[in-house]
């Protein structure tokens, strides 16, 4: 049997960080204490991603076979949580302190304008005072900027993956070690997709002519798996569906930023953290004290890992 932690998201972050700050030299040519380079670490974040939808979680449908292989060669985590949704939740994951510590109990956008302390140190800011190159693509969703303020800020299509590793190029060659934060906007929901008909399938980010490098993978609403609180209609199948689809581009540029993770030589001493802000964005899942809402899916593979049975 494998062997799987369970934790939460808090304390996966600080175990990340802890990693990271002992080691205590300028970059990653110079030895630490233990005669090893320091890790570079990679923090990919989904958004509104559940665990009803990975393969390494018992879905037996969705494709997701390079998501399923971080969680086979290194740590799967089966009680993680987040505090709060969206936000609040991202927040958390870069402070590693709960939102009513921070000032930060909600949204930043529009009229809610939450934002954290200006006395927080976050953890790209700590980073950097540790000689990391820090980085950020995707969705960023958190203030002010100077609490969590990214030496470089790459930008591609949130919703493509597969570009935004391209994109991470640069970062991946640096001679010094280095924190990329990599946030995509799937599976979040896209706006309405008809407002005048209510039984339409939001269409989660998904377009019928697809995104450049990626393999659309299409799902028959009549093979997903729908989760036990959700009714079993026409409407939540093509909606899960389309739900699946957003999740497996997600996969491929995951394995694309792996891959190339490993052209550089540089996967052996690189920490990657897969997690989601919340779960997904379903009735009684996201918001709600629902399971599928907080229990947040988690897979960490670093090189420190050691395979155990039991």
């Amino acid at each position: 049997m494998k062997y799987y932690v369970k934790i939460s998201c808090l304390i996966v972050l600080l175990m990340v960080v802890f990693l990271l700050l002992i080691t205590g030299c300028k970059n990653n040519k110079e030895p630490n204490e233990n005669g090893k380079s320091k890790p570079n670490i990679i923090l990919f974040v989904a958004d509104d991603h559940g665990m009803d939808a990975l393969g390494c979680y018992g879905n037996l449908v969705i494709q997701t076979p390079n998501l399923d292989k971080l969680a086979a060669e290194g740590t799967r985590f089966t009680n993680a949580y987040c505090t709060s949704a969206s936000a609040a939740s991202r927040s958390v994951i870069l402070s590693g302190k709960y939102g009513h510590a921070t000032g930060s109990y909600g949204h930043v956008h529009e009229y809610h304008h939450f934002s954290t302390f200006d006395d927080v140190k976050s953890l790209p800011v700590l980073l950097e005072e540790n000689g990391y190159l820090t980085a950020r693509i995707g969705k960023y969703h958190v203030a002010p900027e100077k609490v969590y303020h990214f030496q470089e800020e790459l930008k591609a299509n949130p919703r493509n993956t597969y570009e935004m590793a391209e994109k991470c190029a640069d970062v991946l060659k640096s001679d010094k070690p280095f924190f990329l934060y990599f946030c995509t906007d799937d599976p979040h929901r896209e706006k309405s997709t008809d407002p005048s008909r209510w039984d339409t399938p939001n269409s989660v980010g998904n377009k019928p002519e697809g995104f450049p490098g990626v393999k659309t993978t299409v799902y028959d609403p009549k093979d997903v798996m729908v989760p036990y609180f959700l009714p079993d209609t026409k409407q939540s199948r093509e909606e899960i569906a389309q739900y699946y689809q957003s999740i497996s581009r997600i996969d491929q540029g995951f394995g694309k930023l792996m891959e190339m993770l490993k052209a550089r030589g540089k996967d052996k001493n690189t920490i990657v953290l897969y997690i989601s802000d919340n779960g997904m964005a379903f009735p009684e899942a996201k918001n709600n004290g629902m399971n599928l809402g907080l229990n947040c899916l988690a897979s960490l593979k670093t090189h420190l890992n050691r395979k155990k049975e039991m």
